[in-house]
């Protein structure tokens, strides 16, 4: 039996329509302000970052960085640096550039050495950041590396299939990496705004699911609400659904055996992304030699029940 709840965490009046509650990638369409930035911030900021952005930023501050303490020769005057031998005034400062990336790295080729009080302070104090900077690169790397994180893939559509003697409305999940995931439960709430007195007023419901929980997930797994007479689903057309603005909330856990822990996955599906009497397909096939073959892919496909 469907139960309606209070307020799941995302609040239940609004002034105005809002966008969807869960976006594809998992993340909460919500901005928070006055939070805390300090370094805690910045490095949970850095842990949570997609991989791409994240290197860019090591980037970035590895540049600046060295063009900072170049600039710090250059002003120091090029000819504290032994070895440097500048055609014009544009290299002068492109030398400083390339020996400050020697000594922040402690490469050291040889060829070019400081000279003199300042220039000594300038590469003595650059190469402890040299240590450092490497030093937390390292461990946000690490970090990244060994947090564990579900890759779940979702299909693109929840459908309202035939299901027995009445509908259900389900979708799938599947694995998109190689490791093991056992002892996975779903938690599903249906968000309706079904007060018309009061427009922009949330109602939550979790939907009682046919099966919530499984021991293993080496396939996909279709999710299924059967749509009772109990369930907020029951009687509403997909133009109501779309008028109360319907939104599929999903929580999935499980525990990934390569890390020994416990993962989280979020999605959500919008009314205009139900699909109404249609039905999944077999996602996957046998082959010649016995074993059984799933394309990710698959998970995403359904046929019409009946043409509209």
């Amino acid at each position: 039996m469907s139960e309606r709840i209070n307020d799941p965490g995302f609040g239940a009046k609004y002034e105005r329509k809002t966008k969807r509650i869960i976006n594809h990638d998992g993340s909460f369409n919500v901005r928070r302000k006055g939070v805390d930035t300090g370094l805690r911030s910045l490095y949970e900021a850095l842990i949570g970052m997609k991989l791409l952005p994240f290197l860019g930023v090591v980037l970035a501050t590895y540049l600046l960085l060295n063009a900072f303490f170049a600039t710090l020769y250059f002003l120091n005057g090029v000819e504290h640096l032994q070895g440097a031998t500048p055609d014009s005034f544009f290299d002068e400062w492109l030398i400083c550039f390339f020996f400050s990336f020697q000594t922040f790295t402690t490469v050291g080729y040889g060829f070019l050495s400081p000279m003199g009080m300042t220039a000594n302070f300038i590469a003595a104090v650059e190469a402890l950041c040299g240590l450092l900077g490497f030093a937390l690169a390292t461990g946000l790397l690490y970090g990244r590396f060994s947090k564990p994180r579900a890759k779940l893939i979702y299909s693109k559509n929840a459908l309202m299939s035939p299901f027995k003697d009445g509908k259900a409305m389900m979708f799938r999940v599947a694995n998109k990496r190689s490791n093991v995931l056992m002892q996975m439960e779903a938690t599903v709430i249906l968000m309706l705004k079904d007060d018309p007195m009061i427009p922009h007023q949330r109602s939550y419901y979790r939907l009682d699911l046919q099966v919530s929980r499984i021991h293993f997930l080496p396939l996909s797994w279709t999710i299924v609400h059967p749509v009772t007479e109990e369930s907020p689903f029951y009687g509403k057309s997909r133009e109501e659904l779309i008028k109360k603005e319907a939104e599929l909330l999903i929580l999935i856990t499980g525990f990934d055996d390569t890390f020994n822990q416990i993962v989280h996955s979020r999605f959500s599906y919008t009314c205009e992304e139900f699909v109404h009497d249609a039905k999944f397909k077999i996602p996957y096939e046998i082959d010649s030699a016995g074993d059984i073959v799933l394309d990710i892919e698959d998970i995403n496909a359904y046929e019409l029940t009946h043409t509209e």
